[in-house]
């Protein structure tokens, strides 16, 4: 959905609505953390499908001030998608191909955040879980902040070619094609330059959505891009899939093993999440996703795992839900902050209700 090609109504009430290039959020209310909002919003609004970006920085305005920020719904491209981004009573209805559903921002914790695949018709956001959102006639926000109870956005009508014109030419030139929501399938090797875009705010994922949402649409999961899913199994471990060309790692190796059995080997790093290809560092390939199955209280970017010198490391990435970790020295899951701390052999990782551990070698021989 081009929000630079659609129509931009504003509907009555008492919140505000602001634009910012593609960008489109409403806001509630007003209190001391709407100038950081809509700063951290227009920070980066006019950067290549800022979506990614406007997400890290509204989490460390959100989830790192003292205030309690007013609920608020947000729309913004990505590489591949629209992003929807909904925090507290505020909802989205988005229309399409497939008919009508409505996405709400207070069944998370958190917040809802969903990237969708055209097609879509329109989508509105307004206050509350079942908000019908009207229009002033006529409206079409441009730039700027204005007074406003939500809005809506009618995506722009692709006419006909004329005719005689060849069939080809009625897809819009880079068009990506529809692919499985962002987040949902475990990340797989890196594809070739010419094999289709990657998901943006994260890899895809054919798990289950949210409470009260389902998914927008699917593609086939290609071979060997299953999801993978930490759940108790007395299977013996088995070896992740290889990230960027990488080796299966050798017998004997350092690896991290998720409660499935599936192993990550400890000779790169990770960023940890239900989304990580959002991360810089992963598009980079500076670091490989490690994709956790989907929970609402694991965020797309969720901690940062790294290596040096033999020893492991683990940050947080300044997350509401934390991440936590046990030693054999302090078997008590303990906290950890965005400051990097190292995980001996033995330690366990524990992201909302999903443990990875770092076996000793003695285990890892057994």
């Amino acid at each position: 959905m081009r929000v630079d090609t659609s129509t931009i109504g504003i509907a009555p009430g008492e919140g505000l609505v602001a634009r910012f290039g593609d960008v489109v959020i409403y806001l509630v209310g007003a209190n001391a953390s709407t100038e950081r909002i809509l700063g951290a919003v227009e920070a980066v609004a006019d950067v290549e499908h800022p979506g990614a970006a406007i997400a890290q920085r509204l989490a460390a305005v959100v989830f790192g001030t003292g205030s309690e920020p007013p609920p608020f719904g947000l729309v913004a491209p990505t590489a591949d998608g629209t992003l929807v981004l909904l925090r507290g009573p505020v909802s989205a209805l988005i229309s399409g191909a497939e008919g009508s559903r409505r996405l709400v921002g207070a069944r998370a914790f958190t917040w809802v955040d969903e990237i969708l695949r055209d097609p879509v018709r329109i989508l509105s956001v307004g206050p509350g879980a079942d908000a019908q959102v009207t229009p002033y006639p006529r409206t079409d926000l441009r730039a700027g902040v204005v007074p406003g109870g939500g809005f809506v956005i009618h995506a722009a009508v692709r006419r006909s070619k004329k005719p005689g014109r060849p069939a080809a030419a009625e897809r819009v030139a880079g068009e990506p094609p529809a692919t499985a929501p962002a987040g949902l399938v475990a990340a797989a090797p890196e594809p070739a330059p010419d094999s289709g875009p990657r998901t943006g705010l994260a890899a895809a994922r054919p798990a289950e959505p949210l409470p009260g949402t389902r998914a927008w649409s699917a593609a086939p999961a290609r071979a060997g891009a299953g999801p993978i899913r930490l759940r108790k199994d007395t299977a013996k471990p088995r070896a992740h899939a290889p990230h960027n060309g990488a080796d299966t790692p050798e017998m004997g190796a350092a690896v991290l093993v998720a409660e499935d059995g599936t192993s990550y080997p400890l000779n790169r790093a990770y960023v940890i999440g239900r989304g990580p290809s959002v991360d810089e560092s992963v598009r980079r390939k500076t670091a490989a996703p490690l994709v956790l199955q989907r929970d609402r209280h694991i965020s797309r970017v969720h901690a940062y795992l790294s290596v040096d010198a033999g020893k492991v490391y683990l940050r947080d990435a300044g997350t509401a839900a934390g991440t936590f970790v046990s030693t054999p020295d302090e078997p008590r899951w303990t906290r950890i902050g965005q400051s990097p701390t190292e995980l001996p052999p033995g330690g366990r990782i524990r992201i909302s209700e999903q443990v990875l551990t770092y076996p000793t070698e003695s285990a890892d021989a057994g």
